[in-house]
């Protein structure tokens, strides 16, 4: 009977040990490679910076920060071990122990209470495994577990599980968890208490979370410093101590900066594109910007400043009409009849009832659907004494454009206002090209179009900087030149006449060129650009650095073809840097996890003479001074720019340039049309800058000296020198070889010239007379008309070329002279 026992016992030992090692054979079929794990590289945050470290944005699947078992704190570690895995540093991987209790317990409670799990286990569960709860899942997590220990050390076991746990409110890690919940970049910062409450919440992050259940997150603590006591990492004194104190949470942190978003998407999209969006979404990279948060700032507040006065000055932000609740039923079948055929789609306008006022947002009916409108896009609008109140009120009817970033809730669709125009600055420095602060629109989370780098408009006069840089360029033309504003009709094409006009509708008869760009006149840019030749004028302003397609016509000169902002910015920044050209430049490092990674840095190529440039900046200064931009007179920097106006004030520009900065400003309506009467780049955009540099730019270096090839005389009003040993005109620069040689008569002198001048009299205001040329040379024979100046040009009267009527500006100007 013995014999049988023991052979039965023998052979179920046998079977047993068989099972067992079948079973372990099987499981082991097809498990994950774990030898990865020592070269393990989870999803990591990217976060962008300004320029002064602040983290502007971040980019992510899983937002995560990895930090090194030196980095961990000890309270931290002594907490998770105690609420997780007490025996962690004794055990192989499995403590048998725990999982005979968990056994005990969930056939006690009938239900599955606790696995029992060591955080070696948990490690292959999170990074090996899914988290079903299935027998043959737990029988690959033993095998593995045991595995693992053999392989890597407790230190990389316990590193890898601390940087992959969830932590809830989509938090991984421990350095993200602390940083959100507790205010700490740096994990050494980490107190007891917090360590105690973050150890707690391993367990079930959602249900314990400080910030969604403080009492059950108090009584996880209590539980977990009470377990650090029993290991004998702390005192009773200390675990009583420290479960009696607040939670002390930080307020949630912002992930990004909400003015600088413009700014961070085209990083972003940089990254991209040179990085590839995997390592950019999870390649956990350190990326520094050029960014300037106080320029940025400041920038985003003249921008609003300046449209809030134009909406004011215009009406507009105004309901179109009012539709109360008891004609809504009407209002409604109405709309839903007309947009039957057509819905809503993105980009489109349409009118839109306010239905509900709620704290972020109004809420509008569209007729066939509900929208949200967020209240950011309309608190321009709002009464000037009181901005919390919303500018309008149930029943009044908005016109909204629907967005195409999807709906904000299930039932509703996302719409931005369009009663008001919008508009753009951007400013870089000339040297580096570091674009340190770009605002494209009034608002980045109403409406995140980016109008400095996405827009195309036409600069109007603020392209004649380059017709003018051409000319000097060209050594026909200097400062001093002598030149006439007549009309002035050009033949376009057989049979088709252009007369250009000025902004003031007169013609101011015989000007120096410096005269001339300081007044922004019309006729003479126009000549000037025919005379030298069209192409010339387009290299002229290509190598500054426009690369959109120009114009091939006349009405280039006065800013007819479509740019972008930062284009004209940085173009303008070849001026001021004396004729270098860069690209402009927004990332300035990046570090990755293996080290830094090459960010290219523009070469400076010299594509403009130094001496072209210094001469064209210091004409640009007498539009500050003495011409369309006077209202940045006053200040006490040497501000140099110019304005710009398209035809019927649909777009407003001002480009300033001080040695350290160059700010460029638009101003219009994302659908062209007109700003309204008397809407000028001097009167519109230019006090989006001067709000800017009044606020930022107060102080800073001078202009270099005149370089090489630039020499200097003293000129009268006609051009001509002045008389030796007298204190007559002004100071005038020249390129080298272009001085004027004919000098003009002393005090009471008078000679063939002036006695000429006197008898046809000042102005030419009128059919076009023939001056005699004074200065360096004949005058050109383009700057004469070419057709009776009484000749109308083709299109009823209107003052742009036929074939350009679409782009070009009628009056090409935004200059609001005194008469």
């Amino acid at each position: 009977m013995l014999r049988w026992v023991l052979f039965l016992t023998a052979l179920v030992g046998m079977l047993g040990g068989a099972t067992l090692v079948g079973g372990y054979w099987y499981f082991s079929q097809g498990l994950p490679d774990f030898e990865r794990l020592e070269d393990w590289r989870p999803p990591q945050v990217t976060r962008i910076r300004a320029a002064d470290g602040t983290v502007i944005a971040e980019v992510y699947r899983e937002r995560r920060t990895m930090v090194t078992r030196a980095e961990l704190p000890e309270v931290l570690v002594q907490a998770v071990l105690s609420a997780e895995d007490a025996d962690f540093w004794e055990h192989e991987g499995l403590d048998y122990k725990g999982m005979l209790r968990a056994l005990i317990n969930a056939v006690q409670a009938g239900r599955i209470v606790g696995s029992g799990s060591t955080i070696t286990q948990q490690t292959v569960k999170n990074l090996l495994l899914s988290h079903d709860q299935t027998f043959e899942r737990k029988a690959r997590e033993l095998i593995l577990a045991r595995r693992i220990e053999q392989r890597l050390s407790k230190d990389d076991i316990l590193t890898m599980y601390l940087n992959a746990l969830y932590l809830g409110h989509g938090r991984y890690g421990v350095a993200e968890a602390v940083r959100f919940y507790f205010g700490h970049d740096d994990l050494k910062d980490i107190t007891l208490p917090q360590a105690a409450t973050l150890a707690g919440l391993i367990q079930s992050p959602e249900r314990l979370s400080p910030r969604k259940h403080p009492e059950r997150s108090l009584e996880r603590r209590r539980f977990t410093l009470r377990m650090m006591h029993k290991n004998g990492y702390i005192s009773a004194e200390e675990a009583a101590a420290a479960g009696e104190a607040d939670l002390a949470l930080a307020e949630a942190p912002e992930a990004f900066v909400p003015e600088a978003q413009w700014f961070a998407d085209l990083v972003r999209a940089e990254l991209v594109a040179k990085l590839g969006e995997e390592l950019v979404t999870e390649g956990g990279l350190e990326v520094r910007t050029s960014l300037d948060l106080k320029r940025q700032r400041a920038g985003l507040t003249a921008l609003r400043e300046a449209l809030v006065a134009l909406d004011r000055r215009q009406g507009y932000g105004k309901p179109r009409a009012k539709v109360p609740n008891g004609e809504a039923a009407a209002w409604r079948a109405k709309r839903a009849k007309a947009l039957k055929q057509k819905p809503p789609t993105p980009g489109r306008t349409v009118d839109a009832r306010v239905i509900e006022i709620e704290a972020d947002a109004l809420v509008v009916e569209l007729g066939v659907g509900e929208a949200t409108v967020d209240r950011d896009a309309i608190e321009r609008f709002a009464d000037s004494e009181n901005k919390t109140a919303s500018p309008y009120g149930v029943g009044d009817v908005i016109r909204v454009a629907v967005r195409a970033d999807g709906p904000m809730h299930p039932e509703r669709m996302k719409a931005v206002p369009m009663a008001g125009p919008q508009g753009a600055l951007v400013v870089l420095d000339p040297m580096s090209r570091h674009v340190l602060a770009l605002v494209g629109g009034w608002s980045h989370a109403a409406y995140p179009f980016d109008r400095a780098t996405q827009a195309k408009r036409q600069p109007g006069s603020a392209f004649k900087p380059f017709v003018y840089g051409a000319a000097i360029e060209s050594k026909r033309y200097t400062a001093a030149s002598v030149v006439i504003d007549a009309p002035e009709t050009l033949r376009v094409h057989a049979g088709k006449y252009w007369q250009p006009k000025n902004y003031s509708g007169k013609f101011d008869g015989v000007l120096t060129l410096r005269t001339a760009l300081m007044k922004s006149v019309n006729s003479i840019a126009v000549s000037m650009a025919t005379d030298i030749g069209v192409p010339a004028v387009q290299d002229f302003a290509r190598r500054a650095g426009i690369r959109s397609a120009l114009a091939d016509g006349p009405a280039m000169a006065l800013g007819a073809s479509e740019v972008h902002p930062i284009e004209l910015a940085n173009a303008y920044a070849t001026i001021a840097a004396g004729g270098q050209y860069r690209a402009p430049q927004f990332i300035v490092a990046i570090e990755g996890p293996d080290g830094p990674i090459e960010v290219e840095v523009p070469e400076a190529e010299q594509v403009i003479d130094p001496a072209v440039a210094w001469v064209l900046r210091d004409m640009m200064r007498s539009v500050v001074t003495s011409g369309t931009a006077t209202a940045l007179a006053k200040l006490e920097r040497p501000v140099v720019g110019k304005t710009g106006t398209t035809n019927e004030a649909r777009d407003t520009w001002f480009v300033g340039a001080l040695p350290e900065v160059v700010a460029a400003a638009y101003i219009g309506f994302d659908t062209p049309r007109s700003l309204g009467r008397k809407e000028t780049g001097g009167k519109t955009a230019l006090p989006v800058v001067k709000r800017y540099l009044e606020a930022v730019e107060t102080e800073g270096p001078d202009w270099p000296d005149a370089p090489e090839g630039v020499v200097s005389r003293r000129v009268v009003e006609d051009g001509r020198l002045a008389a030796p040993g007298t204190e007559d005109g002004r100071v005038e620069f020249f390129l080298a070889g272009t001085v004027p040689t004919e000098v003009a008569p002393a005090a009471g002198q008078v000679d063939a010239d002036s006695f000429m001048r006197e008898q046809l009299g000042g102005g030419l205001d009128g059919p076009a007379v023939a001056v005699p040329s004074v200065g360096v040379s004949p005058l050109p024979p383009t700057l004469k008309p070419i057709a009776p100046a009484s000749a109308k040009p083709v299109g009823g009267g209107d003052e742009e070329p036929p074939r350009l009527r679409p782009i070009a500006p009628a009056n090409g100007d935004d200059e609001d002279l005194p008469p």
